[in-house]
């Protein structure tokens, strides 16, 4: 059998629904409604008027699904979640050989702190992401990533060391000759053979795929690189099974929510507007023939109805309406626990600090583990770069923040610091440490520095004093 390079992993097909799922809530309204009845199946009436006039029933399902709308619960939170995480910067070493790589770290000129963002937003959304370390045409490192979606193929070797990957690099390419852009297939194969790393480009036309030369790494000593260079980044760990994906559960909600809601818009549609209703007539569709019937309602219409008629208006209470909008309000609800909870750093009457710890602490588990993920699988695909170039890896160290909520000192928790340390309870240094991570001092100050500055303050103190004490004047003559 003839080998295929377009072969799925088993665990790519189990998760691709959900990363799909993911990456069109994460898309917004436009994107789910584009998909149809993938996420909004035609209603029972719909389908029954299908039979009889298609044409009809198309325009009708194009209502109901117009109506609707889809709440964007995935991208807020998402977003929420890494602007948490990163709000402040990850601390990145790197040895002087890869410097250059901080301001421009990909091909498409993305800085570490960047690339950084992207890889944390990519495994909040599926749970999955890769970055592949290369040298360009003029010897310069660069880092390339690649979302779930296009790591179709991998594998391990017997001490469970990945040492196969296939990367979809498929999409739109300019002819620069006549400016069209054309799609084009293309994967990407990295593998480890004999104890040698190369990889090559499979692009496909009309005669099927072909593959490229095949293109072994070496470093500047011409020393071949032993080992995949590809980082396989998950929510847990760098191995490249795919892991759970962190908001499914929140993104499911929103279609379910998107539904129900398609149900509700479409009912008041339905039932908003108050009907005319007028009887007593013998035969009311001759009635409507003879134009006896009122045809239209207001203070200039006048209605004549016939003896013993009688007309009114039908107007709907609502009961199942309420219903529908208190499901989909209990479905917003459960959302909370999917995510805003996650990011929830509401105060609490009576709360200790440490209280305040463990609680948020556990909120933002989930936001730890993908900091610690997102930060250990950039610092891998940056040592393995160092290493290709020559460079030294222990240099490289990526140290995420993960300290999420606000420690800034209310002003009667700084009076409570200063009067334990006047107490004598702990030292000037210690004080000093608490009002700074409380956000009273800036974080770059020394406790030294902190000192002498206040000498000098009391030293300008002093001195304003004196001059309010004792103007300046000029002495007189008998002086």
């Amino acid at each position: 059998m003839a080998f295929d390079i377009a072969v799925h992993h088993p665990l790519y097909d189990e998760f691709l629904p959900s990363w799909t799922l993911m990456r069109d809530s994460f898309d917004g309204e436009d994107q789910i409604k584009s998909r149809a009845e993938a996420y909004l199946p035609t209603k029972t009436g719909i389908e029954a008027l299908a039979l009889k006039d298609p044409a009809r029933a198309a325009k009708a399902y194009d209502a109901y699904k117009l109506r609707a709308e889809f709440p964007d619960l995935v991208a807020l939170t998402v977003r929420g979640a890494v602007g948490t995480m990163l709000d402040k910067a990850a601390v990145i070493e790197l040895p002087g050989e890869l410097e250059p790589l901080r301001e421009k770290a990909t091909r498409d000129g993305l800085t570490l702190e960047a690339l950084h963002r992207r890889i944390a937003t990519e495994v909040m959304l599926t749970g999955r992401y890769g970055v592949l370390p290369g040298i360009g045409l003029d010897g310069s490192p660069y880092l390339a990533g690649y979302v779930a979606e296009s790591i179709i193929n991998w594998d391990q070797d017997d001490n469970n060391v990945a040492d196969f990957v296939v990367l979809d690099e498929s999409g739109y390419v300019r002819d620069r000759e006549t400016n069209e852009w054309d799609s084009v297939e293309r994967y990407r194969e990295c593998f480890v053979e004999n104890g040698r790393y190369g990889a090559r480009v499979w692009t496909k036309d009309e005669k099927g795929w072909e593959a490229g030369e095949v293109v072994e790494a070496a470093d500047r000593k011409r020393r071949p690189l032993t080992f995949l260079p590809f980082v396989f980044i998950s929510t847990a760990d760098l191995t490249p099974s795919p892991d759970d994906v962190p908001l499914y559960g929140l993104a499911k909600l929103a279609v379910r929510i998107y539904r129900m809601d398609a149900d509700l818009t479409t009912s008041l549609h339905m039932t908003a507007e108050p009907t005319p209703m007028v009887s007593g007539y013998d035969d009311p569709a001759q009635a409507i023939k003879d134009g006896k019937v009122p045809q239209g309602i207001g203070a200039s219409t006048l209605w004549v109805l016939p003896q013993g008629g009688d007309g009114k208006f039908l107007e709907f209470n609502g009961p199942g309406i309420q219903k529908q909008e208190d499901v989909i309000q209990k479905n917003y609800d459960r959302a909370v626990m999917f995510g805003a909870q996650m990011l929830a750093d509401e105060g609490r009457a009576q709360e200790s600090g440490e209280a305040k710890r463990v609680r948020l602490d556990s909120q933002h588990a989930t936001l730890k583990g993908i900091a610690m993920t997102s930060a250990a699988g950039l610092e891998k695909a940056l040592k393995n770069v160092a290493t290709w170039i020559g460079a030294d890896p222990e240099k490289v160290k990526v140290t995420p923040n993960l300290d999420f909520f606000d420690h800034t000192l209310s002003g009667q928790e700084i009076d409570a610091v200063v009067r334990g340390w006047q107490a004598g309870s702990y030292s000037w240094k210690t004080a000093f440490e608490r009002l700074q991570k409380g956000g009273i001092i800036p974080e770059d100050r020394t406790p030294e520095e902190e000192l002498e500055l206040i000498d000098k303050d009391e030293v300008e103190r002093e001195d304003d004093l004196t001059s309010v004490i004792l103007p300046n004047r000029q002495p007189n003559e008998q002086e």
